[in-house]
């Protein structure tokens, strides 16, 4: 009679132990006659060709050709099979450690954060001041440098640049993002002509600028050939320090990993192809953002030249851990990614960083962890789940359906609480009440920071045409730093309880402030602005003047008093008539021994 044995007693028997093995005394069985071993009907075929909770099917291996061939006088006859064939019992020792995923729930995981954002200064600064944060002098300053060497390198003739000239360059392409025209020629032209850039700077000075405009210098730059070779060399140094002032604001307690699209269809090497994104070609670049869509770092993909440290993990897992260096540890920050990034290896790594994380993962990274089939989720209806625990590593998986099943890795966040939420049933053509696992609602609720950043961007975004597919990159991060700028503006406003201005507003008064940067030149190349045109018989038209901005009101250069013939109402006091406007500000100010409303618009 066959006997029939289970998977664990193969494993006591290979390790040398059957004591715990069920023997009926009629069998035929002796150390000198191990047939019913070695024979796979005795075995059963139940267990060598069944998968057992996950296991892998025992291998037809050959073991009664290799016992019988051993002698019976040999001196290894009271050694363990598990020595005498160390392959057999490598297999046998990974099915006992898959057993380590039970159906259990994640337990209590003291998740608390203490960290909280440094106090709002006293008074709200202007926006100029908030994108200064992260566009800084000394990186006009290098920009100025490096233009003026690039046009000697290339065309030996010095644009003779400037700080002022490099701020309206930043400014009117901020106005270009707002308001848009076929080409950027039509800002200049006669019947499309706008004043604001017009009047500022000449069509061929922009061109001239633009076309010179450099982050670094080309003697530096290594041969392609070089191991060391930078793809991004000609842009390092503005990203580099771009991305140390971001990292210097105090991170959100829920940050993300994500990647989005720089737009781009030049010929480069940078080039990626990604079906699921709006804009399906361009550069890629990875970003770690908090809830509220601040980016607080991100990384340029450049295929095996990526800036990531090699652990092990791969490069979706290297690049988590590089965006998250910057982290507090051991605070209870939280991370989130999707599940191009995650791993169980990864969330194991992260949790001995000290970081709580979770995110989607996909089916084929999670080895041998077992959960229900589709098929029988769909049988417990829409909403339904199923979870398993690692917990030497802490780790939770969990599987739920709604439209489609998902899978979800955690270290901090468990299945319970569940709550309903709202869903439109197709079949029932109404919404309907879905259960929903913890996990995926702190997943949910914290997971689209890169993606509102990206939405906030592409409002206003500025469009470049051309062949230096790098300018294209600039300025995506200069909108980017803008971006930024007004939402650490935001959170300093809802600190203080004050009404904040909207992105659009906020990006058109930081335009301002670079287009009237720094001291007014006299001598504007390029067409003069018009004067007021003349309608009727000697009925002047009449023209608005707006005020400037508060960087370009109180910086105190080149605010000179000039004498007009034609009297203009004071645009401080609004009671009096004055001969008298600001050079720089184009406003009427009274200037005279009974009223000094020009050194009053001028001082806070």
């Amino acid at each position: 009679m066959a006997t029939s044995l289970t998977t664990k007693e193969i494993v006591y028997i290979l390790e040398g132990d059957i004591s715990d093995i069920d023997i009926s005394d009629d069998e035929d069985i002796s150390e000198e006659n191990p047939d019913w071993l070695l024979n796979r009907e005795a075995v059963g075929p139940d267990v060598m060709n069944t998968e057992v909770q996950g296991f892998p099917n025992i291998p037809d291996v050959g073991l009664a050709f290799e016992v019988n061939k051993c002698s019976d006088d040999s001196d290894d006859d009271d050694m363990p099979l598990a020595q005498r064939y160390p392959h057999l019992m490598n297999q046998s020792q990974r099915k006992v450690n898959r057993s380590l995923w039970t159906y259990e729930d994640l337990g209590y995981v003291d998740s608390s954060c203490d960290s909280q954002f440094s106090p709002p200064p006293d008074e709200i600064s202007t926006p100029f001041s908030y994108f200064k944060l992260f566009v800084d002098n000394d990186m006009i300053s290098n920009i100025v440098e490096q233009t003026n060497l690039y046009s000697v390198q290339e065309k030996c003739q010095n644009v003779n640049t400037n700080d002022k000239e490099i701020h309206q360059l930043l400014g009117i392409h901020m106005i270009m993002s707002i308001v848009t025209m076929p080409s950027y020629s039509m800002f200049w032209s006669e019947k499309s002509r706008y004043g604001q850039i017009a009047d500022v700077m000449s069509r061929n000075r922009f061109k001239t600028l633009r076309g010179n405009l450099h982050f670094n210098n080309n003697d530096n730059m290594l041969s392609r050939d070089d191991p060391a070779y930078d793809k991004l060399f000609k842009i390092r140094p503005f990203l580099n320090a771009l991305r140390k002032n971001f990292l210097k604001v105090e991170p959100e307690e829920h940050n993300s990993v994500d990647e989005f699209m720089i737009p781009l269809k030049a010929h480069t090497a940078l080039k990626q192809y990604m079906k699921s994104k709006p804009h399906k070609w361009g550069v890629k670049v990875f970003a770690r953002a908090g809830v509220s869509g601040f980016v607080y770092d991100f990384e340029i993909y450049l295929g095996k030249q990526t800036n990531v440290k090699e652990s092990g993990l791969g490069i979706s897992g290297d690049i988590v851990i590089r965006l998250a260096e910057k982290i507090p540890k051991h605070k209870n920050f939280k991370l989130y990614c999707d599940n191009w990034f995650s791993s169980p290896k990864l969330f194991s790594q992260l949790r001995k960083d000290g970081i709580l994380a979770a995110g989607t993962i996909r089916r084929n990274r999670l080895g041998q962890c077992t959960l229900k089939s589709d098929k029988e989720l769909k049988k417990q209806g829409r909403g339904s789940f199923d979870y398993r625990l690692e917990k030497s590593e802490n780790t939770f998986v969990l599987k739920w359906l709604d439209n489609k099943p998902v899978y979800l890795i955690s270290n901090f966040v468990g299945a319970h609480p569940v709550e309903n939420v709202r869903r439109w049933s197709v079949a029932e053509k109404r919404y309907i009440d879905v259960p929903q696992p913890n996990i995926v609602r702190a997943y949910n609720k914290h997971m689209g920071g890169v993606d509102k950043q990206d939405m906030l961007l592409e409002l206003y975004r500025t469009n470049l045409k051309g062949k230096r597919y790098y300018l294209r990159v600039i300025f995506h991060f200069i909108d980017l730093s803008v971006v930024n700028a007004w939402l650490l503006y935001r959170r300093h406003c809802e600190q203080l309880k004050e009404k904040y201005m909207p992105l659009i507003e906020f990006k058109l008064s930081v335009a301002h402030a670079l287009l009237y940067f720094g001291p007014n030149i006299s001598n504007k190349r390029g067409r003069p602005s018009s004067s007021p045109s003349v309608e009727g018989k000697g009925v002047a038209k009449r023209t608005f003047t707006p005020r400037p901005v508060a960087d370009v009101r109180f910086d105190r250069i080149d605010h000179w008093p000039l004498h007009v013939n034609t009297k203009n109402r004071c645009k401080l006091c609004i009671k009096s008539y004055t001969r008298v406007k600001c050079e720089k500000c184009n406003l009427p100010l009274c200037f005279s021994n009974e009223k000094h409303c020009f050194k009053t618009f001028h001082v806070k």
